[in-house]
């Protein structure tokens, strides 16, 4: 590669985020997608921890009701409540309940305390809101975990449960999200960025410029490649940024090597994919539906959103051959698993491989597309 061609390549890029920064239609897809992620995933599912909403009405002035009301009241997990109690009036609690504002109404009634005496089975009353089985599952769960421990100390229970953890603290939800959206930051920013420069050429007619250089296919592939990667730079840090000052997003120092590595070797993968999904449509408005739809569906069902053990079988068997899911799991794995990423030279060799396929594909696609065609793929020729 002669000097003449790095001036090219230099020229591209730097032609490439000029353009990028006054493209502001362009710009803000890739920028403002994993921030909108973050913010209503976070918000709605994990934001603050998930204390749920209760009704708890004591009918009995027995000292067994009084501790099993305090054991409902004070119950925990390592980040959050398990209930918030809502009101302790049974009316109020019932007509809640059934306006959907309440999880569920515990009532321990007057008869709870004589009936533990007399050793027949206690019973307590609770009515659900359950149009979401999910829900429903999990609030009844808890509640059978209050009723454990309940009985673990009266002394009255054979078998109890001691949970061992693999991290100190759980991962808050939220930190989760915004791990699983700044992934898609990183996705879609170098997917997207590095289309949208090469379709440009087409939509802004200067493909005859790049068709005339000396270096042509070789130079615009890696002008294209640097400056979309510079650009996913931009998005990345932002989505982090917001992911860790507002979102509780925290990964040790000693990860943030690995972190870099496997972020940048699938920044090259999707960039190259970029460059050939520009190149082939050669249209702007069909590359970013297309890519921010996929970067979306991937956040959701491969690991961004939850992880892919936790999704349905059949997304799960989905994700297996989605590969999306696995930079979603290596990344998410570093920033929040107890141990670090467990992989071998085979494993960075494959990260490796697959980042020079996808580069080769984007030059064979760029090439066959400055040699075959200067139209658009939508465009309508009308010219006789």
């Amino acid at each position: 590669m002669d000097r003449q061609f790095w001036l090219q390549a230099w020229g591209m890029v730097s032609k490439d985020l000029r353009q990028w920064r006054r493209d502001r239609q362009a710009a803000l897809a890739p920028l403002l997608l994993p921030l909108v992620l973050m913010l209503i995933s976070g918000v709605l599912f994990g934001f603050g921890g998930d204390a749920w909403p209760v009704g708890l009405v004591v009918e009995s002035n027995s000292e067994a009701a009084r501790q099993l009301a305090q054991l409902i009241e004070s119950s925990t997990s390592n980040i959050s409540p398990y209930f918030q109690i809502v009101t302790r009036d049974a009316v109020e609690a019932r007509q809640l309940a059934e306006a959907g504002r309440l999880h569920m109404v515990i009532t321990i009634p007057e008869a709870f305390a004589d009936q533990l005496a007399e050793g027949e089975t206690a019973v307590i009353h609770t009515q659900v809101f359950n149009i979401n089985s999910d829900m429903t599952k999990n609030v009844r769960l808890r509640l059978d975990r209050v009723l454990q421990d309940f009985l673990a100390q009266r002394g009255e229970t054979a078998v109890t449960v001691q949970q061992i953890t693999t991290r100190d603290q759980d991962v808050w939800r939220k930190a989760f999200i915004a791990g699983g959206a700044v992934v898609v930051a990183l996705l879609v920013g170098a997917s997207l960025n590095t289309a949208v420069m090469m379709a440009r050429e087409w939509e802004r007619q200067t493909v005859k410029e790049v068709q005339l250089a000396p270096t042509a296919v070789g130079a615009t592939v890696v002008g294209k490649l640097v400056a979309g990667l510079v650009a996913t730079a931009v998005n990345v840090l932002v989505a982090l940024l917001f992911a860790v000052v507002l979102f509780g997003l925290r990964v040790p120092l000693s990860r943030w090597p690995v972190l870099f590595l496997i972020g940048f070797g699938i920044a090259v993968v999707a960039a190259g994919l970029g460059l050939a999904a520009g190149a082939f449509f050669r249209d702007y408005r069909v590359v970013q539906p297309l890519l921010v739809v996929l970067a979306v569906g991937s956040f959701f069902a491969a690991g961004g959103f939850s992880s892919v053990t936790t999704l349905p079988p059949l997304v799960r068997h989905f994700a297996v051959f989605w590969p999306p899911a696995y930079a979603f799991e290596a990344m998410q794995w570093v920033m929040h698993a107890a141990t670090p990423l467990a992989w071998g030279a085979g494993a960075w060799f494959m990260l490796g491989a697959t980042a020079v396929a996808s580069v080769c594909l984007g030059y064979f696609a760029v090439r066959r597309a400055l040699y075959y065609s200067s139209e658009p793929k939508t465009a309508v020729n009308l010219q006789p």
